[in-house]
């Protein structure tokens, strides 16, 4: 995975917003009543935006990939009557299309980074509504772990703090287009449905009461029922490795292109297990990373 990039420039009144990104998901799948959800992992990635008014009439940002950034800021300014015009500067990255998040993180450091110039209010409730014009989006304007109605752009419930992980990635290269994958019509059968809303259930358990060997037997299902969908080549090693080192189970980034084992911080033996896994990935030449939870 590419290294994080960092933009340096010098601030002239301007004013900073920042967000979080996401190991993918826990759990993502689809209710007996037909709504999406998933359950995020929130991971010490993020997005870091400056912004500052300007006399024209638009908002320009300093990378041309960021339309969906500007889109967001223009609705914000319009929902406050603010003048049209300002310059957003990222100042801190991550890879897009990876599952990451990235996309929502950018949007909503944007917006925060507007709100913060304008010393105005942007809680999760109004950043949502905005996203939810632009494109899916993960609850990463929420602190913690959510349950997401990411198609809808609505929270179903605010969980709780993230257990304490190492997450060591694997990635199978290239770009997962979210908008394209949302729309994706492929059938789940009612059986399993119903097994997503009992695993929705039982993740909310394990994290409420930090359960870790159930968060990573429910996770690795997750990840196991998502390569219908969205396979991933390297489902089958990650999962010998999940064996071999002891990992707590697996993750996937269920619109994107990772996997990652997960490890408990709290095992004393965490660093020698992903380390294992890191090393063996490295010697395979597949793309790899570590991240933690936050």
């Amino acid at each position: 995975m590419s290294d994080l990039l960092e933009v340096k420039e010098e601030l002239v009144s301007s004013c900073i917003g920042e967000c979080h990104g996401t190991f993918g998901e826990l759990i993502q799948g689809v209710l007996p009543s037909g709504r999406h959800f998933l359950v995020t992992l929130p991971i010490n990635v993020k997005s870091v935006v400056e912004y500052m008014a300007t006399e024209t009439r638009t908002v320009e940002a300093n990378f041309h990939n960021k339309s969906k950034s500007v889109s967001a800021v223009k609705k914000y300014l319009q929902m406050h009557g603010l003048h049209p015009g300002g310059s957003l500067r990222f100042r801190l990255t991550f890879p897009a299309g990876k599952g990451l998040s990235s996309s929502s993180a950018d949007m909503v450091a944007s917006i925060r980074a507007t709100a913060n110039y304008f010393k105005l209010d942007a809680s999760p409730e109004i950043i949502e509504s905005i996203l939810r014009e632009i494109e899916p989006t993960d609850g990463v304007m929420y602190d913690g772990v959510v349950s997401y109605y990411h198609r809808e752009a609505r929270l179903e419930e605010k969980i709780g703090r993230a257990p304490r992980l190492v997450i060591i990635s694997a990635d199978r290269g290239g770009e997962c287009n979210t908008i394209e994958f949302n729309k994706n019509k492929q059938s789940v059968s009612l059986e399993m449905k119903f097994e997503y809303e009992a695993m929705l259930a039982a993740i909310k358990h394990a994290i409420l009461n930090n359960d870790l060997t159930l968060l990573g037997r429910l996770s690795t299902r997750s990840s196991e029922l998502s390569q219908l969908s969205n396979p991933n080549p390297h489902f089958a090693l990650m999962n010998q490795l999940r064996a071999d080192t002891d990992a707590l189970g697996i993750a996937a980034t269920h619109s994107g292109t990772c996997l990652g084992l997960l490890y408990s911080i709290d095992d004393p033996e965490h660093l020698a297990k992903a380390s294992l896994a890191l090393n063996h990935l490295t010697s395979r030449d597949i793309d790899c990373n570590k991240f933690l939870s936050i």
